[in-house]
């Protein structure tokens, strides 16, 4: 998956759904990205399980990501 396509809703956001993420998260970040309208994908972690959960957003990794650092990248793609 290349997470740098775009489309009219902004850039693709991938979250992983693998285990360690799910149950950090990684699921409920993704529902609250959809909501919002972005294109949301499921991904997987990369190895980066200590980190979790993980959103990688026009290839940058967001470690222990939350739904509001997920949007302030996005907002620093935007400006």
């Amino acid at each position: 998956m290349t997470s740098d396509s775009t489309n009219g809703n902004g850039p693709v956001v991938e979250v992983c759904y693998g285990p360690e993420c799910s149950d950090c998260g990684g699921r409920e970040i993704a529902r609250e990205l959809k909501a919002l309208g972005l294109n949301v994908v499921e991904g997987d972690c990369r190895d980066q399980c200590p980190n979790a959960p993980l959103v990688l957003v026009d290839d940058r990794m967001i470690t222990c990501a939350t739904a509001q650092k997920v949007q302030d990248w996005i907002g620093t793609l935007q400006a």
